[in-house]
């Protein structure tokens, strides 16, 4: 193999690594708003659960401790 060859191989291997090195950004990056977004879901799943039970004529006090907010 010649040192052009050689220096063609290796420019191309850097280049499959840095392109292995953004798709792992990428999803990691996904895996962060996966986690937001299904953090923020129970959230809101938690708030519509307390506010039904308001509704419902539950004590505050028993809401809080059914359902706390710090969850």
């Amino acid at each position: 193999m010649t040192t052009d060859s050689r220096n063609k191989q290796c420019n191309i291997e850097e280049r499959k690594i840095n392109l292995l090195e953004k798709e792992a950004d990428f999803r990691m990056e996904a895996l962060q708003v996966e986690t937001v977004h299904k953090r923020l879901r129970f959230r809101a799943d938690l708030l519509c659960q307390r506010l039904k039970l308001a509704k419902e004529g539950v004590a505050q006090e028993d809401i809080d401790n059914l359902l706390p907010m710090n969850a």
